[in-house]
């Protein structure tokens, strides 16, 4: 039955991706709606739900004591996107679509998936765990996975100066994760109006973001769909030499049962939808990345068990 559970919420993001594909075979979205949507989730949905998500899972005392336990999926996150980088230059990754390539083996869907696949399998005594990774790789995906994105563009038109990189740093969505827990460590806590709008805004992310994959994925057209090395490479890394990695972690530091089984079921999740997103947004590869998070995604109904069994 967990297992049930757990396939179901993966189940429902492929649903919410077909509603955008079907939709757009109906032509129901133009141009400016494909650019309206990237930037709709990352400027405007992502942020309040970032914040919302850290003041409601964290007390301040909980928050300064689960600190050092993400130091643990920050460093096996670290060194995936190395040994992203490794493997993709020595399989000579495409150059438009590199660093999406790195961000996407290296950062996991550690919310959107992770949150509803713990709770079916582990409870809710695994939502802090999941919370702590997720706490680690939004920060890491948010800084060095959003550059390393950004350093797919090609077009001199659409160069980026460095003191502009370094402002993208701070971009809406870790400020918004980063004000979460700002607000926490010092006790205050938002007035019920401003709470209920940053839920219901955040409650936005996911279904817009799958739409749009969706949507992707119809622009891609279906027979266009192709494992190619690029993407047998990125599966590979993302459902296999992430769990993998962390494991390896796992037999150097002690730590609680459950913290270890969610920290394993976490690096073994899809590819993060907002790998896609930016990708849009910046006006890499899109298509690349639509494919790298439905074809993650869709594996992931076969992985998530066979992980349960194997570890």
């Amino acid at each position: 039955m967990e297992f049930l559970h757990a396939l179901g919420g993966v189940f429902g993001l492929m649903l919410m991706g077909f509603v955008g594909f079907m939709l757009a075979a109906r032509h129901w979205f133009g141009s400016e709606t494909r650019i309206m949507l990237p930037r709709l989730i990352t400027q405007i949905a992502l942020p309040p739900f970032l914040m919302y998500t850290i003041m409601h899972s964290f007390h301040r005392n909980d928050l300064l004591m689960l600190a050092k336990g993400a130091l643990l999926p920050l460093c096996s996150v670290v060194l995936m996107f190395a040994l992203a980088v490794i493997i993709a230059k020595f399989a000579k990754i495409k150059r438009q679509h590199f660093g999406l390539f790195c961000a996407s083996v290296s950062n996991s869907n550690t919310i959107f998936v992770g949150i509803p696949v713990n709770l079916a399998l582990f409870g809710e005594n695994s939502v802090p765990y999941v919370l702590l990774y997720y706490a680690a790789s939004t920060v890491f995906f948010w800084t060095v996975g959003q550059y390393s994105i950004t350093c797919d563009i090609t077009d001199s038109k659409c160069c980026i100066p460095l003191h502009t990189r370094l402002l993208q740093v701070f971009s809406p969505p870790l400020m918004g994760f980063m004000t979460g827990v700002g607000l926490t460590l010092l006790g205050i806590e938002l007035p019920e109006f401003l709470q209920n709008v940053a839920r219901s805004l955040g409650n936005l992310t996911t279904p817009l973001a799958m739409i749009f994959i969706g949507i992707s994925i119809y622009d891609m057209g279906l027979r266009s769909i192709r494992i190619s090395k690029d993407m047998a490479l990125l599966v590979v890394g993302r459902m296999v030499l992430g769990p993998l990695v962390m494991s390896g972690f796992l037999l150097f530091f002690t730590v609680p049962p459950l913290m270890a089984k969610v920290f394993i079921i976490q690096a073994s999740l899809p590819v993060m939808a907002q790998a896609a997103i930016l990708s849009a947004h910046y006006h890499t590869d899109p298509e690349f990345g639509a494919q790298a998070v439905s074809l993650t995604t869709l594996l992931s109904m076969i992985t998530i068990p066979l992980y349960m069994v194997i570890f």
